[in-house]
């Protein structure tokens, strides 16, 4: 049998992490630009139409019954709270912050999934929540705070912390229904659901702030809900389908690095030495969760 060519996975999955290392600073722009509260609502909703567009070409609105409850729960409580908790939370923290603060998600899914009973919670996991909780602690300190403001920064990395709190919610309970609709229905249909908990956020401003929306406010909005959430959902599962998983998982450890380096050049942000240090501890304490319970499991026997 010929082997498989990875050229064309690796290309999709390059693209993917980096549209999504960028995104913080579109997020940070948007939220800015529109206000937080519109922001959220305006991104939801072109998300959504598009999504009510898509949706009849993958697979269509229906979900048998037994199914509606958890669909339900990713949606407005995963799907939704990610959302929010970013859209509001980069309005206070900077992009490379904020992409630092995302890069604990797979630990917070670890934790999640150990919580319910889906995975065992192992050594390795609970040396890299300590090692990474001791970087959150060292990033919400000094020079980190210069630019931001003690309060609007625990305030912004706390909320997107959350998002990423929600968006394991999503992860660990989503997993069943992938199985029985796809992932691209699956994915449309929660898109499109967490459109209605947004429309609460509507204010006699809504409307007027999305006419008066600028070009740069409108690429970001273009950028956020056509490239960084329906393209890069594409190109994600394809390289997910064709890669090994460990893989998959390193070149996550490359959105940061990006958020910080988009930072500086779309929003002309400065990457402290205190940021750049917790970084580093905060990923290797992911690191050690993801990577750890596989060199644990094989470790030579005394």
């Amino acid at each position: 049998m010929k082997p498989h060519n990875n050229s064309l996975p690796l290309l999709a999955l390059g693209f993917t992490v980096l549209v999504w290392g960028v995104a913080p600073a579109f997020i940070r722009s948007f939220s800015l630009a529109a206000g937080a509260a519109d922001a959220l609502v305006i991104r939801s909703v072109a998300t959504g139409i598009c999504c009510l567009v898509l949706l009849p070409f993958f697979g269509g609105f229906t979900v048998a019954r037994q199914d509606v409850p958890r669909l339900l729960l990713i949606s407005l409580i995963g799907m939704f709270g990610y959302f929010a908790g970013s859209v509001f939370g980069f309005a206070h923290v900077s992009a490379a912050i904020g992409g630092i603060v995302i890069s604990t998600q797979p630990l917070l899914i670890a934790l999640l999934a150990s919580v319910i009973g889906a995975e065992r919670v192992t050594v390795p996991t609970i040396i890299g929540l300590i090692v990474s909780f001791i970087g959150s602690l060292y990033l919400f300190s000094g020079d980190a705070q210069e630019n931001i403001g003690r309060s609007s920064m625990i305030t912004g990395g706390l909320l997107i912390f959350m998002s990423g709190a929600f968006w394991a919610v999503y992860v660990v309970f989503s997993k069943s229904l992938i199985q029985t609709y796809g992932t691209m229905k699956l994915s449309l249909l929660s898109l499109a659901i967490a459109t209605f908990p947004a429309l609460l956020f509507i204010s006699p401003s809504t409307w007027e702030t999305t006419l008066s929306l600028d070009q740069n406010a409108a690429f970001s909005l273009f950028y956020l809900t056509f490239i960084a959430t329906l393209v890069t959902l594409g190109t994600w599962n394809y390289a997910v389908g064709l890669l090994r998983p460990t893989a998959v998982g390193a070149s996550l450890y490359l959105v940061p690095i990006f958020a910080i380096t988009a930072g500086m050049l779309l929003l002309g942000e400065i990457a402290t030495a205190t940021t750049l240090v917790a970084g580093a501890i905060i990923l290797l304490g992911v690191a050690i969760a993801q990577f750890g319970p596989v060199f644990w499991k094989y470790r030579p026997q005394t």
